[in-house]
């Protein structure tokens, strides 16, 4: 029996679902954190809690760009208008 990707990673839903999960795995660290440091009351703390809310962000546009990406989102679209769907 053939499988139709290897399991080294050269299949390309491999590697963007590789991609999707460790983004995922990034922005719960870094919610996590976020959320742990906005209690924080002095300047070292408030440093802090803002690196992790700009981590957090970038991890939430990794994990939509990810997404996007695996779920190849202009192709789901493109074919919704070519089939009559209105478009957004």
């Amino acid at each position: 029996m053939d499988l139709p990707c290897s399991l080294d990673g050269s299949c390309r839903e491999v590697v963007e679902i590789d991609a999707l999960v460790r983004a995922l795995g990034n922005l719960r660290h870094w919610s996590g954190t976020a959320a742990s440091r906005s209690s924080y009351a002095d300047d070292q703390g408030r440093r802090l809690f803002a690196t992790a809310g700009r981590l957090r962000e970038e991890a939430w546009i990794d994990s939509l760009a990810a997404a996007y990406r695996l779920f190849e989102i202009d192709a789901i679209h493109d074919s919704w208008i070519a089939a009559g769907g209105r478009p957004a």
